[in-house]
């Protein structure tokens, strides 16, 4: 089995991306990498790599299949972070975090350019 070494997600401004995941999920920069047709801001996540990709120049459409449909990060306390969230001026898309099965809740909210984000809290098992 492989180790997963980063999610990509297409934005249309890295800079305004990387602001919203350190403001938001408290990421730090581990490295950027640009030139004339794309740059890539790559974030470290509690351990795991974000990879934002700003393209500068179009490419094929055929780029564009296998959209990402959102990233998971686990918290300590859901409620906590709806509110911490709510203070910057995130919305979350529900109002109340929902409950899967007994030990799990979550609650989805949107990136700058739509992406889904959702905090987790509890166990999958």
């Amino acid at each position: 089995m492989y180790k997963l070494a980063h999610v990509g997600l297409v934005v249309k401004n890295a800079d305004v991306s990387k602001a919203f995941y350190q403001q938001a999920l408290g990421c730090e920069v581990e490295n950027v990498y640009q030139d004339e047709r794309i740059k890539l801001v790559f974030l470290n996540a509690g351990g795991q790599i974000i990879e934002l990709v700003q393209r500068l120049q179009q490419e094929p459409a055929e780029r564009q299949d296998g959209v990402v449909d959102h990233l998971a990060f686990w918290v300590p306390d859901v409620a906590v972070e709806m509110d911490r969230l709510r203070s910057l001026g995130i919305m979350p898309l529900t109002e109340q975090p929902a409950s899967l099965g007994k030990t799990l809740q979550n609650f989805f909210f949107l990136g700058p350019d739509g992406e889904r984000v959702e905090f987790m809290q509890g166990s999958l098992f």
